[in-house]
């Protein structure tokens, strides 16, 4: 963007708006990239609805971990650690910031160095015996963010079964800075990522659901700039 005519004001508007313009596309899907989580996507819709055959739930599994490794690969922010045991338990993903994640640091909302990631392949949904153990695998490894990555998520609304645990575990501790995230993401989650969302928006957005105790869908209502471009072509 040409500098000329611009006021000292506008100018440094223009500057921080194209950073955060950077931010937004390095960390959604692109078109060649949405063509393969599509491919994936399908997979794993085929595989739960019966529509393609699996002798194994060691296939449907692999489906729904390469859907999320594939999703934070292409975030282009994360370096990704799998399958990390310690003593005690084993982490599916810990991820943290890589250098351009780093240099873009002022442009996330997850708090903490390190963050959780599990993919839970169960035909039903996730109940509060899982919520339970992955909060304490957060606590064990002081981390802030938890991701559970399922087909068709939590039990329960509201303060119910295992989304209302999620709640009550964020407010177990007095400071904000302190409390601990588990965010649940399944499928309409990646339909929404296949409609443009990014899986970053759809985590932050679900952490202000959490943190003010409302539909996260009301976080997503600033459309992406793509998503508006896509309406105004059409």
């Amino acid at each position: 963007m040409s500098s000329v005519g611009l006021s000292a004001k506008e100018y440094f508007l223009s500057q921080l708006e194209e950073e955060e313009k950077i931010y937004r596309e390095i960390t959604r899907l692109d078109d060649k990239d949405m063509l393969q989580y599509k491919t994936l996507l399908t997979r794993l819709d085929d595989l739960h609805k019966g529509i393609k055959k699996s002798n194994t739930t060691k296939e449907t599994g692999k489906a729904l971990e390469d859907l999320v490794s594939f999703l934070f690969d292409k975030s282009s922010i994360f370096s990704v650690y799998e399958n990390i045991r310690n003593t005690t338990n084993e982490i599916d993903q810990l991820l943290e910031l890589n250098y351009k994640g780093e240099k873009l640091r002022h442009f996330i909302k997850l708090p903490g160095d390190i963050f959780l990631s599990e993919c839970k392949n169960y035909n039903k949904k996730i109940d509060v015996t899982w919520v339970g153990k992955f909060y304490t695998l957060l606590e064990s490894n002081k981390s802030r963010i938890g991701i559970l990555f399922s087909y068709h998520g939590l039990t329960g609304a509201n303060w119910n079964d295992a989304t209302g645990l999620t709640r009550k575990l964020f407010l177990l501790k007095e400071k904000l800075e302190e409390r601990s995230y588990i965010i649940d993401i399944n499928y309409k989650d990646f339909e929404k990522i296949k409609e443009g969302e990014s899986l970053l928006e759809i985590i932050e957005a679900k952490m202000k659901g959490l943190r003010f105790q409302t539909n996260f869908e009301k976080f997503l209502e600033k459309k992406h700039p793509a998503l508006l471009e896509n309406n105004n072509n059409e």
